[in-house]
């Protein structure tokens, strides 16, 4: 009797033939040899190069992370959240700037003003100071010249020196208790002061460095009474002629150095008759020896 077959348990059917002829194995049957037939992988589909990224879009991503940046700083430093600070800064709010009252605003540019008149003075005045300095004959007063220059019209013209012979020789005390060298100086001629110069050789070598020597020997304290010395009846300064010698050994000095004999004379034609050194004789220092009648000439 046959019997039915279920039609799981029918044979396979033969798979097709290979075209060597060669029959494929069924999926998951091994082949020849016990191993798997492996089906060839299909090749990839090719992926596409990334797209660059777009320039723009990099510049306001930067944008706002420096927008980010900025609003964090405003936090931090107490500005409202999302109110734009001041431009050109970052300091957090504040009162409105006071303004300056009327009066003040009216005034400042009368002060800028008045400044810039000020100013130009200034220079006004230095410019014509210059140019006062630059004419002859401008300058500030002449002091007592050099004794060589009175014989021209100076003391002709002008009062320079004492009009008596005893305030002549009181004043060249009074130039060297001061320390005025120029003024001592001054009131000799020319060939006196070579002579007083000569005659005071030690203590310098001009008139000039003399006379601080000579100041410098001055008592401290004594200042006033070196340069009044006293003039007694002996010493006749009364001008009998144009030439008077006054002996500082006749005199009465304290407080520093004798200053030697000093002959004045009168300045020919000069205004009220003024009277300067013309010679110098020297005396020793304690006086010691000196003629009652000194030297007329």
């Amino acid at each position: 009797m046959m019997e039915s077959v279920a039609d799981n348990e029918h044979p396979p059917a033969d798979p097709p033939d290979t075209p060597d002829g060669e029959r494929t194995p069924p999926t998951g049957t091994p082949a020849v040899g016990g191993e798997l037939s492996v089906r060839p992988p299909s090749e990839p589909a090719t992926t596409p190069p990334p797209q660059l990224v777009d320039p723009e879009a990099v510049r306001q991503f930067q944008q706002f992370q420096q927008f980010q940046e900025l609003m964090r700083q405003q936090q931090e430093q107490g500005f409202p959240q999302g109110t734009p600070p001041p431009p050109g800064s970052l300091q957090p709010w504040g009162p409105p700037p006071r303004r300056d009252p009327l009066w003040r605003r009216l005034l400042r540019p009368l002060v800028g003003k008045l400044v810039t008149v000020a100013l130009v003075a200034l220079l006004l005045a230095g410019v014509a100071y210059w140019l006062l300095d630059k004419l002859p004959g401008s300058g500030p007063p002449e002091s007592p010249g050099p004794p060589h220059v009175i014989g021209g019209k100076k003391a002709e013209t002008n009062l320079i020196y004492e009009t008596d012979p005893r305030n002549a020789v009181q004043k060249i005390y009074d130039d060297v208790a001061q320390g005025d060298p120029t003024s001592a100086c001054g009131r000799f001629t020319e060939r006196a002061r070579a002579e007083f110069a000569d005659h005071y050789s030690r203590l310098g070598g001009s008139c000039e460095e003399i006379v601080g020597e000579l100041n410098a020997q001055v008592t401290p304290g004594s200042k006033s009474d070196y340069a009044n010395p006293r003039f007694p009846p002996s010493v006749n300064t009364n001008p009998t002629s144009d030439k008077v010698p006054v002996s500082s050994c006749a005199l009465d000095v304290t407080g520093g150095p004798r200053l030697g004999l000093l002959t004045v004379g009168k300045i020919e034609n000069s205004v009220g008759g003024q009277w300067i050194v013309t010679r110098h004789d020297a005396e020793p220092d304690n006086c010691a020896g000196v003629p009652t009648a000194p030297p007329t000439s």
